[in-house]
C-alpha cells in the first residue's frame, strides 16, 4: 500500500506528461497578427449601445439600439449591428425600422441601413404595415428616410411595390418614387 507521499508523486508523474504534451504542442502553433497595416482598427466598442434622440419638448424621440457598435477612425463612422430604431407616431403608436447592419458617421445626420432593411408602421388604430428594401438612408434629426432600391409594402392582404420611397415621419407620410404596382383585396 502508498503512502501519501508515493500517491501525491505518481498523481504528479501522471499529470505532468499530459500537460508537458499539451505545452509544447501549443507552443508550435504560430500566432496571428491583427496589427497589421492592411487591418483597420476600431478605436473603441460599445456592447448592447442604446442611443436616445430626445424631441424638442423633452419627450423621448428616437432610439436606437444595437447589440455591437463598433467606431472606426479612419471611416469616421461606427459599424452597428442589427440596429433597431424606434420612432414614435403621433397620436400613437409607433415606427420601427431594423435591418441587417448600418454605418453611423461621427457627425450623426443620417444612419445608413443594409441588408434585410424593415419598417414596420404600427398605428395606435388601423392596420399595421411593414415595407421591405435592401437599403434605406434615416435622416434622424429630420425625420425623414429616403432609397432609391426596390420596395414592398404589405398591409394586410394588399401588396405595393416600387422603386424609391420617401418617409417622413413627421407628416405619416410616405412617397412611392417611380414604377409603382399594387395588388389589393376589396373587403
Amino acid at each position: 500500500m502508498l503512502n501519501q507521499r508515493q500517491r501525491l508523486l505518481v498523481a504528479a508523474v501522471l499529470l505532468a506528461a499530459p500537460l508537458l504534451w499539451l505545452g509544447l504542442k501549443t507552443g508550435e502553433e504560430p500566432l496571428i497578427s491583427v496589427t497589421g497595416d492592411d487591418v483597420e482598427q476600431v478605436d473603441f466598442f460599445i456592447r448592447q449601445a442604446e442611443i436616445t434622440r430626445w424631441q424638442e419638448d423633452g419627450t423621448t424621440g428616437q432610439v436606437l439600439t444595437t447589440p455591437l457598435m463598433q467606431h472606426y477612425p479612419e471611416q469616421a463612422a461606427m459599424q452597428l449591428d442589427t440596429p433597431v430604431t424606434r420612432i414614435p407616431r403621433q397620436p400613437g403608436g409607433h415606427y420601427q425600422l431594423q435591418a441587417d447592419s448600418g454605418t453611423l458617421p461621427d457627425s450623426q445626420e443620417q444612419i445608413l441601413l443594409t441588408g434585410n432593411v424593415q419598417l414596420h408602421d404600427t398605428p395606435a388604430a388601423g392596420l399595421p404595415a411593414r415595407m421591405t428594401t435592401d437599403h434605406l438612408t434615416l435622416y434622424p434629426p429630420r425625420e425623414f428616410a429616403h432609397t432609391d432600391a426596390l420596395v414592398r409594402v404589405q398591409r394586410g392582404d394588399d401588396m405595393t411595390s416600387a422603386v424609391g420611397m420617401d418617409i417622413f415621419f413627421d407628416q405619416q407620410r410616405i412617397e412611392l418614387l417611380s414604377n409603382v404596382k399594387g395588388e389589393y383585396h376589396a373587403q
